[in-house]
């Protein structure tokens, strides 16, 4: 069986699906996490992730309807702890934001092929530093899928 392409998904991805009102371009993003529930890709995030969404969505307050939700995306979903080695790689080289250079460390280590996000800046800052990672918006993504189906 080939191996599944494994989807880095920023934490603006995720928040496309969590959000309850519709996002610009969050149908795409949706698109991308039954994609990685079936089982047609693989898909990564962070625990910072997971945390930057809850605050962001209930400000810090507990929301146990949120908290059912990155359960159940924790059953086929990886989430993996941004850690030392990581933290350290973001300081050593930056590029831009040190949280996306922490999520782009954690993403190399992964060994992830695509990375996911809404962030243009990112995007160009990442685009040409490692030719086995390639930047993709969802919706790009989703249309590059779509030529190969």
């Amino acid at each position: 069986m080939a191996r599944r392409i494994k989807v880095f998904l920023d934490t603006n991805v995720l928040l496309d699906v969590l959000c309850e009102e519709r996002r610009p371009y969050s149908e795409a993003s949706r698109i991308v996490f039954q994609a990685i529930k079936s089982g047609l890709l693989e898909g990564e995030l962070t625990t910072q992730s997971f945390l930057d969404a809850s605050y962001i969505l209930c400000r810090g307050r507990n929301n146990p309807a949120l908290s059912e939700r990155l359960l159940r995306l924790m059953d086929f979903i990886n989430v993996d702890s941004i850690d030392s080695f990581n933290i350290r790689e973001a300081l050593a080289t930056p590029k831009g934001d040190f949280e996306d250079d922490a999520q782009y460390a954690c993403a190399i280590e992964g060994a992830c092929d695509i990375f996911l996000t809404h962030d243009q800046e990112l995007i160009k800052q990442y685009k040409d530093v490692n030719p086995h990672i390639r930047f993709y918006t969802p919706q790009e993504f989703v249309a590059k899928l779509k030529e190969k189906s």
